[in-house]
């Protein structure tokens, strides 16, 4: 009778170890396609409280597995981590790059049509 006792035991705490994987598994994926959320989608998404998403969130925080910041007053985690200052420079530049070859397009295409109507109005 005492060995069934114990299988309920170990059955329950099983199951508690499976939830906590299970739940730490979506905190991850939630951290690599999200950059901020609130807690209030978080607990949506989580089905938990607010008080085990946080928790969750922490305990995956301190062993590396995730970066997140949690803004308690605003309820916002964000989950990007912070761009060093040349890393950031050169994003901005990049896409200045990229805004820069769009505007040179659009120009080029614009003065094309201008002379295909310049010459369709000369026929």
């Amino acid at each position: 009778m005492e060995l069934t006792r114990w299988s309920v035991v170990e059955q329950n705490t099983d199951k508690q170890v499976l939830r906590d994987r299970v739940i730490e598994h979506n905190v991850r994926v939630i951290a690599k396609y999200y950059l901020r959320a609130t807690i209030q989608q978080l607990t949506r998404l989580l089905e938990l409280s607010a008080d085990e998403v946080e928790t969750f969130i922490s305990k995956a925080v301190v062993s590396g597995t995730i970066y997140a910041r949690i803004d308690r007053p605003a309820g916002i985690v964000t989950f990007a981590q912070p761009r060093e200052g040349e890393e950031q420079l050169n994003a901005w530049a990049s896409d200045v790059n990229k805004l820069l070859s769009l505007v040179e397009k659009t120009t080029h295409l614009i003065s094309k049509e201008e002379i295909v109507n310049k010459i369709a109005q000369a026929i």
